[in-house]
């Protein structure tokens, strides 16, 4: 249930303050978790911070759209061709163990701390967890219920609306929400390391100014904006899969 998470986050925060004031963790490097949370109104009250939110939430769903956009027909061509998943299976498995950080040398070189070079690494990084979700749920269709749609010469629109959508749409949503995850992941750090704008820069500049506790309120605002992406997905998923065990569950 919902209120054992917040149970648990009070907890923490409790822990965090009493070790901090205690001197179990050094107060100079980790301010105690009042000070961090006061620092929150502060940051709220100015402008910059929302642009800064604006920036980084704009990167992440842009290079998550990227990402759609890539892996849907990439996808269906890997997973309903013998002779482009053999083509590209070595090139596929080869570029997604490299983390996008490690990326983020090139992309400066490119483009320097904008927005091009954000784009181009959270789509990088996003990329990958969609896309193997979607091949693995094209190649888990039901071949019975395709041989039928087949015998009954259901015309292809119909078998895809029918058939192989509804069987695809659970791995769909599954990659997507990792996929926002790691979105919202790389584009922190992409501003945090290449100094594009954003709640990651703003970090940078916090740490350089000595200012711990904004710094580290920035750092949870990055955390609750990748949580308010999950429920945002979580909360789409429920009349798109109303039909599926695992929303029945939750309903449960």
């Amino acid at each position: 249930m919902r209120w054992r998470g917040i149970a648990s986050v009070a907890v923490v925060l409790l822990g965090w303050e009493a070790a901090s004031r205690s001197g179990l963790l050094p107060a100079a490097s980790l301010p105690p978790a009042s000070d961090v949370l006061m620092a929150w109104p502060t940051l709220a009250a100015a402008p910059a911070f929302w642009a800064s939110v604006g920036h980084t939430l704009a990167s992440a769903l842009g290079g998550l759209g990227i990402v759609v956009l890539i892996a849907v027909p990439a996808a269906l061509a890997i997973g309903l061709s013998r002779f482009v998943r053999e083509s590209t299976w070595l090139v596929v498995e080869f570029l997604k163990p490299i983390p996008p950080v490690a990326m983020i040398p090139l992309g400066l070189l490119l483009w320097g701390p904008s927005e091009t070079m954000k784009l181009t690494l959270i789509a990088f990084g996003a990329l990958w967890p969609f896309l193997t979700q979607m091949v693995y749920g094209i190649n888990q269709v039901d071949h019975v219920a395709l041989d039928m749609a087949r015998s009954y010469r259901l015309k292809a629109w119909l078998t895809t609306s029918r058939v192989v959508i509804p069987s695809l749409l659970p791995f769909a949503a599954t990659g997507l929400r990792v996929s926002a995850s790691i979105a919202v992941v790389v584009s922190v750090v992409t501003e945090l390391i290449g100094g594009a704008a954003g709640l990651g820069r703003d970090i940078m500049v916090a740490q350089s100014a000595g200012n711990l506790p904004a710094m580290y309120a920035l750092i949870l605002t990055t955390g609750m904006l990748g949580l308010l992406i999950n429920f945002a997905f979580a909360a789409a998923e429920r009349p798109l899969l109303f039909w599926h065990p695992s929303q029945r569950k939750e309903s449960d």
